[in-house]
């Protein structure tokens, strides 16, 4: 069956734009812990950001994606190897960002956090060191 075409009514708008807000207050309040709070030696060799969280409609469950930056001069090995021990520790740390979540928040339901390393930030920073070496590798007139 095709997917309708009609535009969003009122109640389904508002449904929307709630989850935008909700997905935004829960990325800031998870961040400001991250930063803040958490004191594994694991997140201390790159610099984390929570760049998006995307909640469940029903507010169970929320993916937080984070992305991790290292030295420049590290290796993609290297950089891969310290965003996966942020995610392995963000995970340990789960319950203890959630508790925190839910003393923060005045919410009926505060949903639970699995982390993923998001991938927008590895591309973009794989374009770039393709533009820096192509740069260097053009003459310069």
């Amino acid at each position: 069956m095709a997917r309708s075409t009609r535009p969003f009514t009122a109640r389904e708008a508002g449904s929307v734009d709630r989850m935008r807000r909700v997905n935004d207050l829960l990325r800031d309040t998870i961040a400001e812990v991250v930063s803040r709070e958490l004191k594994d030696p694991r997140l201390e060799l790159a610099l984390l950001s929570v760049t998006e969280v995307r909640a469940s409609r029903d507010l169970r469950n929320a993916t937080v994606f984070i992305s991790a930056m290292t030295a420049p001069d590290s290796s993609p090995e290297e950089q891969s190897r310290v965003g996966q021990e942020a995610i392995d520790a963000l995970t340990r740390a789960a319950p203890f960002i959630h508790r925190t979540i839910r003393r923060r928040l005045h919410m009926k339901r505060i949903p639970w956090p699995s982390f993923e390393l998001d991938s927008r930030i590895a591309g973009s920073a794989d374009i770039q060191e393709r533009i820096r070496a192509l740069s260097e590798s053009q003459p310069s007139s």
